[in-house]
């Protein structure tokens, strides 16, 4: 107490000496706990010298997100158009079927110049799935948005029961099937590192600005090197290969090489004819932001176990494989503030049928805010996943997943470069089926199948639920088998009743720097014992249970920083 008068009454100048010397010693205190990676040391700078075969290496993840995170995410539009106003006057009760009006009004926004913002004041909007169509409503232009008034006022309800395969919601061009590639120009080099340079037979087509595929063709001879000959022999088709859709910045005539605005995720080689073609064409610049997606539910008694979704006399064979948002050939585009919500009328409580977000095939999408819960089936062959991600450099931000059977995924080679940051994976392992409350065989948030690579997990967080990316025994012909490489779990807490917060057993290099909560151990064990000398080496593991003491605290953050030059803070 007399301490504490001394200082109360000593001089202003005592006072602010005072407060340097106790406000030093706190700085100090605190950062004598702080610790670095030794994988990410204070001059760490992305590395063309390391090889993803046999280094241990962090990539730069900053290109993630609409437009590589060097630009906002729009927040308006000059023309707005307002549904419930002439000429579409949509019934926003929920009481009429609005599907035409709206679909109207989204293909009449395609054709505004400019852009504009298809607007769905506060209400609830009642859709439904036309006969001979896989959605209920489609954004097929660039340059549009669909915007409600808020995720807790707007409120889309699909009342269509048979969603097998079908969007509530899809985003894509109107002619997405998959193209031919021709014009292939195959690489001249193997690329072995993270490049941005790629060395092709000829330049001749080719221009700055240009999207770009760069694939390659998985045959046995790359199956091989990955040890799963015994799985994969054969089935390269199935596996589908290596996939960046990338942006052409430079055009080297003289020495035939292009240059991409992100680096390559993985080795390429001569062997497996990888190459550079044009992209298909890509929607750009849509988006769908600020409301809410429901679906009735399936009352009807019945099967709802792992496999009933086999069977057509099965209420689970109308909801497997539906989605609320499916997105597909779309660059810089985005999914902002939207949520699943549970219909009024669903004794179940579900708010879904079976899946929430899905992109796939996709450059550069921001995944901002949204909350998707409550699957009512969640059984096997991709059922009850609340974002499944299936396309390059897609980033994920404080999104939550609650009451699933995987809240967050990620789905075969086309899936890299993805940063999940500040997400919450909730009481994974559950589906409602009719009596609200239903296990499911699978949980987690996962690398799921076939070699989803080189991406982040970022300050995320686990309840009841837990990271994986293991190697996996199950799928369909061509097994899941090696499902990551080379992915970053960076200062994750872990907090419930599993056992660890992560389980990885990724091929090549995997990483997991930093964890916290009650939980906060890692796997490195094989989940199928006989399978370690596949993905040897054991994964790199680093500072267990001292995550919150991380520095950096996000890895993608201090990337970001680092690549844009800038200490303003970053705008999504």
């Amino acid at each position: 107490m007399m301490y504490i008068w001394r200082i109360k009454h000593c001089n202003m100048k005592m006072r602010l000496f005072l407060s340097i010397i106790f406000t030093t010693c706190a700085i100090n205190q605190l950062n004598a706990q702080m610790w670095r990676s030794e994988l990410y040391p204070a001059n760490w700078k992305s590395s063309q010298d390391k090889t993803f075969y046999s280094d241990m290496l962090i990539q730069d993840f900053s290109y993630a997100g609409y437009h590589r995170g060097e630009k906002e995410i729009p927040s308006d539009f000059k023309t707005v158009m307002d549904v419930t106003k002439s000429p579409y006057n949509a019934d926003n009760t929920g009481k009429e079927d609005v599907t035409s009006v709206l679909q109207r009004a989204i293909d009449d926004a395609g054709s505004v110049k400019g852009g504009c913002v298809v607007y769905l004041p506060e209400g609830i909007y009642k859709v439904s799935v036309t006969t001979g169509k896989s959605y209920c409503l489609i954004l097929a232009h660039s340059n549009i948005v669909l915007k409600g008034a808020g995720a807790e006022k707007t409120f889309i309800l699909n009342s269509s029961a048979a969603m097998r395969s079908k969007a509530i919601v899809r985003i894509a061009p109107a002619n997405s099937s998959p193209p031919l590639v021709q014009g292939k120009q195959l690489i001249t080099k193997d690329l072995l590192s993270p490049s941005m340079i790629v060395p092709v037979q000829s330049t001749n087509g080719f221009k700055p600005g240009d999207m770009v595929l760069i694939s390659n063709e998985i045959d046995n001879e790359w199956i091989t090197e990955h040890h799963m000959l015994k799985y994969w022999k054969d089935m390269g088709r199935q596996l589908g290969g290596q996939k960046y859709y990338r942006e052409i910045v430079k055009v080297n005539s003289a020495s035939n090489e292009l240059t991409i605005d992100i680096p390559i995720r993985y080795t390429l080689k001569m062997a497996q004819k990888a190459g550079v073609s044009i992209a298909p064409a890509m929607l750009r610049e849509v988006g769908i932001e600020n409301l809410s997606i429901g679906n009735k539910e399936i009352s009807e008694e019945g099967d709802w176990t792992e496999e009933s979704y086999k069977i057509r006399e099965n209420p689970s064979y109308q909801s497997h494989d539906s989605w609320a948002i499916a997105m597909e050939k779309v660059s810089n585009g985005w999914i902002r503030r939207v949520a699943s919500y549970c219909p009024a009328g669903n004794s179940s409580q579900a708010h879904l049928l079976s899946n929430g977000i899905k992109v796939s095939q996709t450059k550069n999408i921001s995944i901002i805010e949204c909350n998707f819960k409550k699957p009512q089936y969640g059984g096997g062959g991709g059922n009850g996943y609340m974002y499944r991600i299936m396309g390059n450099e897609t980033l994920i931000k404080d999104c939550v997943a609650e009451f699933s059977r995987h809240g967050f995924v990620l789905s075969g080679m086309t899936a890299s470069g993805n940063v999940f940051l500040n997400c919450l994976d909730k009481d994974s392992g559950w589906q409602t089926g009719t009596t609200g409350n239903e296990k499911t065989s699978g949980s987690g948030s996962d690398h799921h199948m076939h070699f989803s690579h080189s991406n982040l997990f970022d300050r995320c967080t686990v309840e009841n639920s837990f990271f994986a990316a293991g190697w996996r025994k199950w799928g369909g012909s061509a097994i899941h088998g090696i499902t990551g490489a080379h992915s970053v779990y960076w200062s994750l807490r872990s907090n419930g009743t599993q056992a660890y917060a992560v389980q990885t057993q990724q091929g090549r290099y995997g990483y997991v720097i930093g964890t916290s909560g009650n939980k906060p151990d890692v796997c490195t064990l094989a989940w199928e014992p006989g399978t370690e000398w596949i993905t040897d080496p054991v994964d790199f593991v680093e500072g267990k249970g001292k995550g919150e003491d991380l520095d950096p605290q996000s890895l993608y953050l201090d990337q970001c920083n680092r690549r844009l030059r800038s200490n303003v803070p970053l705008r999504r």
